[in-house]
């Protein structure tokens, strides 16, 4: 029966181990999520692995030839565990791909909250303010357009001290 494992990859080659994982007839996975990052006065959108240096494989043990995937190009190695790999929980994979747009790109955004949406600051210094939700970071943090004193001010903070304005 196949389960899903963990690959540790060289660095900055998952797409480079998926792609080689999957030509040797693996089924391999690498959940990635939308960045924007800014260099020399532009704004790009990128994409970037949710887990940097891993990317996920769905193989049987029983069947398939799993040590051909430590000699895989961009792969260090299959995470082991004793003498063989051991799975991870399937549902794991599933969370993570519930979490998935159209176009494959993992959203950030914890529960309900999504890019658009009119929230309230919960504690600190904006506490009870209410603003438009604008961007999701990578470290669980959010970017808001707060209206304080006439002006719309872009404000980041944690994303669990936000509440939706219903």
């Amino acid at each position: 029966m196949a389960e899903w494992y963990i690959v540790r990859t060289q660095t900055r080659a998952e797409e480079r181990a998926v792609w080689h994982l999957n030509n040797q007839g693996f089924e391999a996975y690498l959940p990635r999520y939308s960045k924007q990052i800014r260099h020399a006065r532009k704004t790009q959108t990128v994409l970037r692995p949710l887990f940097p240096g891993y990317v996920f494989v769905h193989i049987d043990t029983e069947h398939q030839r799993w040590r051909a995937i430590n000699g895989t190009v961009g792969v260090i190695e299959l995470v082991q565990f004793g003498d063989g790999p051991k799975p991870i929980n399937p549902l794991i994979i599933d969370a993570i791909r519930e979490r998935e747009d159209g176009e494959g790109v993992v959203s950030l955004t914890p529960g309900r909250l999504k890019k658009g949406d009119s929230v309230r600051v919960r504690e600190g210094a904006f506490a009870d303010c209410t603003g438009l939700l604008e961007e999701v970071s990578d470290q669980k943090r959010v970017f808001l357009l707060l209206d304080l004193m006439g002006r719309e001010v872009r404000v980041s903070m944690p994303t669990d001290n936000l509440t939706i304005v219903t």
